[in-house]
């Protein structure tokens, strides 16, 4: 057996950068004020950014035509911590959003509301999403078992009918629960999807109002609304042209210089993001396949100046510009971890957040770039230098006690129901000691950095993993 305190201890010793964490006695405010918000942008960087956050303005304005959306754009590019693009839920990532920008979140006067970058190149039965959201401590499916395989940012156009969903549950819910449910019915019935061309359109637009439903109404005007942004189609879109237009850059040569490339290959191999990740024939070279029929997507092996699934379930992708791009537009490819990272906070030079996973693999992404560009392209290499992304914004940050006393964490609909965040909480919240929202991340964070033969048992309770919050009701 291995008490909680011993975990943190071996998880410092494995990963440097969660030991720093796991350390942090700066409350949550002021963790945001020095390490979240602070950044400045390299000048180069934020000139490559601005056609992006043009694309992503244009998204924007074109879902929320007539709404109240008052975007920040001059706080420069995020890339947030995804939430796999499904309705606001749970809780570590919806925490991310509120975290990332908790310093200002009450000042939506003066500083307006803010987009985060999410991915939606992700299954329905992925472990966050399970097809469904978590309400009253009970599982309640959205999308039917035949949709479990499918990426949630391919799925078409749906009607949402939670009152369905509650009766086909065959859960016992309370008066209060049904009327609640009830009133977010409601609330998505009068949503104007006629912007939307799919799911993940429909998705961002509820999200933005569920997003607001989680505060106390008393200070709802004050809040900063939070658009939780699909990030695949703009970024799609945008290397379709790219990629025919910017020539030199290190995106265009790691995909179509071939000397070039092959220092990247053999760089990235075994990276997670990349190929090879869990041995060979994993992961993906530079793109993932798409199989419009069947909703998947499928790994891509580079063979000599070729794209090609081995399974012969997606076409051959000459690695030219022409044909990329044209099958970028066609919608076969979608680009990889890798190809994102690199592209947005390598090349654009966009601060990364994330948690646990995604600090480990951008932080060996970033020094792998390093390590291909400090003599290949020493410019390059000084901007890559710059870029943020080891940066932590994760943490479950909603909770209420049982009749027990133990501290219980809230999913999303049960945020919305109870409207947690009130002001007289966030500013308790704003006092918690950082390192306190990383405790709930101690078993997966042991369990993942030990190896097998050195794993032990480890013993805790709830109330161990959420003890910087014992002040809550």
């Amino acid at each position: 057996m291995i008490t909680l305190e011993q975990a943190i201890e071996k998880i410092k010793q494995a990963n440097p950068f969660m030991e720093g964490l796991l350390d942090c006695d700066e409350s949550l405010i002021d963790y945001c004020r020095t390490k979240l918000t602070t950044h400045k942008f390299n000048v180069v960087h934020l000139e490559r950014q601005k056609p992006y956050v043009e694309a992503i303005k244009e998204k924007i304005d074109s879902l929320f035509k007539t709404e109240d959306v008052r975007i920040n754009y001059d706080e420069g590019m995020l890339l947030d911590t995804t939430d796999h693009h499904n309705l606001l839920d749970y809780p570590t990532t919806l925490g991310a959003h509120l975290i990332s920008r908790f310093d200002t979140i009450l000042d939506r006067k003066n500083h307006g509301d803010y987009y985060v970058l999410d991915c939606g190149n992700i299954p329905f039965h992925d472990p966050l999403h399970k097809r469904g959201v978590t309400f009253a401590g009970k599982h309640l499916n959205l999308y039917p078992k035949s949709a479990k395989n499918k990426l949630v940012s391919r799925y078409p156009l749906y009607k949402f009918d939670l009152i369905d969903w509650l009766k086909k549950s065959g859960n016992t819910y309370t008066e209060e629960e049904v009327a609640f449910i009830q009133k977010l019915q409601g609330i998505i019935d009068n949503v104007d999807f006629s912007t939307c061309n799919r799911l993940s359109d429909q998705i961002v637009k509820i999200n933005y109002y569920l997003w607001q439903e989680f505060f106390d109404p008393q200070i709802r005007d004050q809040i900063r609304r939070c658009i939780t942004l699909e990030h695949d189609e703009i970024l799609i879109k945008y290397l379709s042209q790219f990629l025919l237009d910017d020539k030199e850059n290190i995106i265009w040569k790691l995909l179509f210089d071939k000397r070039f490339r092959d220092i990247v290959l053999k760089e990235f191999d075994g990276i997670y993001g990349a190929w090879n990740y869990l041995g060979p024939n994993t992961g993906t070279h530079f793109f993932w396949g798409f199989v419009e029929d069947e909703g998947k997507e499928f790994r891509m092996e580079l063979r000599g100046e070729k794209l090609v699934n081995p399974d012969g379930k997606v076409r051959d992708i000459n690695l030219t510009p022409e044909d990329v791009t044209a099958a970028l537009r066609d919608g076969i490819i979608i680009p990889s971890i890798f190809t994102k990272f690199s592209f947005v906070a390598f090349y654009l030079g966009a601060k990364t957040m994330g948690g646990p996973g995604q600090t480990e693999y951008t932080g060996k992404l970033h020094d792998a770039w390093l390590r291909v560009l400090i003599n290949e392209d020493p410019e390059e290499y000084e901007l890559v230098k710059q870029a943020s992304v080891l940066n932590f914004n994760c943490g479950d940050v909603a909770f209420t006690k049982d009749k027990e006393g133990n501290i219980k964490k809230e999913f999303g609909f049960d945020i919305a129901m109870s409207h947690r965040f009130s002001k007289e909480y966030l500013e308790k919240l704003g006092q918690v000691k950082f390192k306190y929202l990383l405790y709930p991340f101690t078993p997966i964070s042991y369990y993942r950095l030990t190896p097998a033969a050195e794993r032990q048992e480890l013993e805790y309770s709830e109330n161990d993993l959420y003890q910087g919050f014992n002040w809550v009701k």
